[in-house]
């Protein structure tokens, strides 16, 4: 459900959303889309986000991640496994706007790899 309502607010703000329920689904979408930016979900309840973010990057290493945690404790993480930014849930859906707009402005560079 929230999913689908943060696909619902971000459709109203003009941007083209490809929902992905798990890590399976997000590869298949970024390999058969081009996309400007993952939201991930750090924190789902059977995937560890971190191996997810590897997985994505490896695809498309240029590609900018905003990832998503109620834990705080993966702050110490983000910055390890570069993150283009860390949010806390619940989220503020202005804070992300403007995330993403200052990603959309910003010339993508390769993410460094932690492992």
């Amino acid at each position: 459900m929230v999913r689908q309502a943060l696909g619902q607010a971000l459709t109203s703000e003009n941007y083209q959303v490809i929902p992905a329920a798990n890590r399976h689904e997000a590869l298949h979408e970024v390999g058969q889309h081009s996309i400007d930016v993952v939201l991930l979900d750090l924190t789902p309840r059977t995937e560890n986000g971190w191996e997810t973010l590897q997985r994505l990057t490896a695809l498309q290493p240029h590609l900018p991640v905003v990832a998503m945690t109620a834990r705080p404790e993966h702050e110490t993480n983000s910055s390890a496994h570069a993150v283009d930014a860390l949010l806390e849930k619940p989220l503020s859906l202005s804070v992300l706007l403007q995330v993403l707009n200052e990603l959309a402005t910003q010339t993508p560079t390769p993410r460094r790899r932690s492992h």
